[in-house]
């Protein structure tokens, strides 16, 4: 398989890898950490800013296998597909749904659907755990329709009034 191929497909597996992290981890065990993420944050860090740290060790181990010998080096690959989902991931997380950085991002229907999928997983505290492709069942977003709470789940720094497209 070819170098380029790998890479496809690492980025590809990466959501499979972050869907269980989130939903069996960060909704299990590290509940903990990941709490600070679904409240109103105090400060400009979370205790859920650890799990990025803590993950991005999975790209360093396999850059760093990569130049242990030829037969291995194709982890190099395999490590920049996990980088380059960890790097959209960030990119789609913390700045155009959260808005942690005062970015401007044109609205895109894709980045759009992302953040009212997310905005479920905020309201309700479960389904979807998928970040770049979170499938929301039918009937979960007509329950999150019908919600309509009077307070954005997304809005981290303070709790504003906002009217939410779902």
């Amino acid at each position: 398989m070819s170098g380029p191929v790998l890479a496809l497909v690492a980025f590809a597996g990466m959501e499979a890898v972050s869907y269980a992290a989130h939903r069996w981890v960060m909704h299990g065990v590290g509940m903990g950490w990941h709490r600070s993420h679904h409240r109103p944050r105090a400060g400009r860090f979370e205790k859920n800013d650890l799990f990025p740290l803590c993950f991005s060790t999975v790209g360093v181990t396999l850059f760093a296998l990569a130049t242990m010998g030829p037969a291995i080096t194709p982890l190099l690959w395999v490590g920049g597909g996990v980088t380059a989902y960890g790097a959209v991931y960030l990119f789609v997380h913390e700045v155009y749904i959260h808005e942690r950085l005062p970015v401007r991002v044109p609205r895109l229907a894709y980045l759009e659907w992302v953040r009212s999928s997310h905005r479920i997983h905020h309201l309700f505290g479960g389904e979807p755990y998928g970040m770049l492709l979170p499938l929301v069942p039918r009937a979960l977003r007509a329950r999150a329709k019908a919600a309509r709470p009077v307070a954005d789940p997304l809005a981290r720094r303070r709790m504003r009034t906002a009217r939410m497209r779902l």
